[in-house]
């Protein structure tokens, strides 16, 4: 299994997403295992804290138009193959506009995460100004299916929403789903990503395009499920 994580379907790519039962979801997972010659990779965890200024522009915006939209956030993986020893996370920012998605992504040591945030500019320019704190923490476990560079199928299982307060999302220490608050929702589906570049994929694979439909967004839904968040802010407790 070859790594691409930072390769170019990820800074810049077209995608698509569903939403399954664990029985479809594990007959596309057999699919994509004979894509790569029988091999099957193995799990990532995966712990995502999501960002946005006071009044919740950013979470208001994923929430109106999922197509059109700015998201902030950080990714710590287990295992992390390339830490070194030292706990990391790499801060995103990834912007969503008709059907294409742009992603700017920095590693920096957990222990400087909080410097970034406040004078990041000249790291990603697009979380100048300041002001962001965290809202979300979203917990799950990743399959990642690729073998060019031309497409990637990520297959997420058990995601959890968290609240978390901003001197955890900060602290100095690693996240981990142990570490954070009981989860306020559990997702019972399964949610799939097809990221490509625009052309190459497996006729099969494409043909499970959805077409128009609203795209799940963790963000989205785990603003509304753990802020009783609307489109134009909250809507309750």
């Amino acid at each position: 299994m070859l790594s691409f994580a930072e390769g170019e379907v990820t800074k810049l790519r077209r995608e698509f997403k569903l939403v399954l039962a664990e029985k479809t979801a594990a007959a596309l997972g057999t699919r994509l295992t004979l894509e790569l010659e029988g091999h099957l990779p193995p799990p990532t965890r995966i712990v995502s804290v999501y960002f946005d200024r006071p009044g919740g522009p950013l979470a208001a915006r994923a929430l109106r138009s999922p197509d059109d939209c700015l998201k902030v956030r950080t990714k710590e993986y287990s295992p992390d193959l390339g830490a070194g020893g030292a706990p990391r996370v790499v801060l995103e920012v990834k912007r969503e506009r008709r059907g294409l998605t742009q992603k700017r992504r920095v590693w920096v040591p957990r222990s400087d995460l909080g410097r970034v945030l406040r004078g990041g500019a000249s790291l990603l320019p697009l979380i100048a100004g300041g002001s962001l704190g965290p809202v979300l923490a979203v917990t799950y476990t990743r399959h990642v299916y690729q073998s060019s560079q031309a497409w990637r199928v990520t297959v997420d299982r058990d995601i959890r929403y968290h609240r978390i307060a901003p001197e955890q999302a900060l602290s100095q220490l690693a996240l981990s789903v142990e570490r954070l608050e009981p989860a306020q929702w559990v997702e019972p589906r399964v949610v799939v990503e097809v990221k490509h570049l625009g052309h190459e994929l497996p006729e099969w694979l494409a043909s499970l395009n959805p077409g128009g439909g609203p795209a799940y967004s963790k963000f989205a839904e785990g603003m509304a499920k753990v802020h009783a968040f609307a489109a134009d802010g909250v809507a309750g407790g």
